[in-house]
């Protein structure tokens, strides 16, 4: 009776562990959407967001090879009313890639100082509408031009066929994303006028209210569509903006 069980238990724990690596690698996932469908949303990124305006920051290759980015918009939007710049990186990319790289990593490896330990989560709510989670922090650098303070949100979003755009910030990333062939990362990221600025007074929150809208709304044909054979369908086709 005992190694009956024994056996019972050991079936389970197999059937367990091969669900839980087949999430992971992606086994069974769709991967027939190409990533270059996927890095053609961002040219629907707008330049101007309200009183916002922006400026593309050129990014060098080996960065863009580090992050994993297969497409990108690295930009510094600037309020032309208040003068307030927050800059943003979103990315698309395998999710082996994506998932890596966060700014509670990236920052300190580029001298900064992380200024809590653990990151916190921030829903974003606008006007009664949930936008998503963002993980934030803050990070702190002495350098020859004085002190640098600056806030980051950062989350992800991966493509669904329902074409509903929903930016997680998960406790265990990988776990979440599993091996999607294609996911993106947000950034905002701005410098604060002192210690005291909360999450609330913060620029990139202010910037988030207008800029979420609108680039959900580029990305939401994220796989809605099936692309056969490499080549988008006829209603992606459509719907993908020229080049």
């Amino acid at each position: 009776m005992m190694r009956q069980v024994s056996i019972i238990l050991g079936v389970v724990a197999l059937l367990g562990f091969t669900w839980a690596e087949a999430r992971m690698s992606g086994r069974f996932q769709n991967a027939d959407i190409t990533e270059a469908e996927f890095e053609a949303l961002l040219k629907n990124v707008p330049m101007d967001v309200g009183e916002w305006h922006g400026t593309d920051i050129p990014v060098e290759d080996q960065v863009k090879k580090t992050a994993g980015a297969r497409g990108y918009v690295n930009r510094s939007y600037k309020n032309a009313i208040t003068g307030e710049i927050v800059n943003i990186w979103l990315i698309v990319g395998h999710s082996k890639d994506v998932v890596r790289h966060t700014p509670d990593i990236c920052y300190p490896s580029s001298g900064f100082t992380m200024r809590a330990p653990e990151n916190s989560l921030q829903p974003f709510v606008f006007d009664g509408e949930p936008m998503g989670d963002f993980y934030t922090n803050t990070f702190t650098k002495e350098d020859a031009s004085g002190r640098r303070l600056e806030r980051v949100f950062w989350s992800w979003f991966k493509p669904n066929e329902e074409g509903t755009v929903t930016w997680k910030a998960p406790k265990i990333v990988r776990w979440e994303f599993g091996n999607a062939p294609s996911l993106y990362k947000l950034y905002f990221s701005n410098s604060m006028r002192d210690y005291r600025e909360t999450t609330d007074e913060s620029p990139s929150m202010k910037f988030a209210k207008e800029f979420l809208p609108v680039v959900d709304k580029a990305l939401s044909t994220a796989g809605k569509n099936k692309a056969v054979d490499g080549a988008p369908t006829e209603s992606a086709a459509a719907e993908a903006p020229a080049s």
